[in-house]
């Protein structure tokens, strides 16, 4: 099997619906803040990776394939990666900055190739 049939394959709808909670819970979690556009971007892509990443261990561990309570239980996990930035900003808001300055310059030069 080539890679890109393996990709493809393994976007199974639990997934996308998982990939969608991750996405709310992101918008969610970053709502609270008012970051820039690049932090947001980031912690809305790594909402979206943890929601999917929730969703498939649900479906291939626990068998569990209703597309509702996927998507329903992916929020926390896409919300927590909003939180994650604020958790990092209150212990130490220097070092917040530079991180987000550093990944965002990193996302920024590979969006722009």
């Amino acid at each position: 099997m080539s890679l890109v049939s393996e990709v493809i394959t393994s976007f199974t709808p639990q997934v996308i619906f998982g990939m969608f909670g991750g996405f709310v819970g992101g918008i969610y979690g970053i709502n609270k803040k008012g970051y820039d556009a690049k932090i947001s971007l980031i912690l809305i892509f790594t909402a979206i990776v943890a929601g999917s990443a929730i969703a498939e261990v649900l479906q291939k561990k626990f068998g569990l394939t209703y597309l509702l309570p996927l998507c329903l239980i992916s929020i926390p996990a896409g919300a927590f990666s909003g939180y994650l930035m604020v958790a990092l900003d209150v212990v130490s808001p220097k070092f917040a900055a530079k991180v987000a300055d550093k990944i965002g310059e990193k996302v920024v030069e590979n969006i722009d190739k």
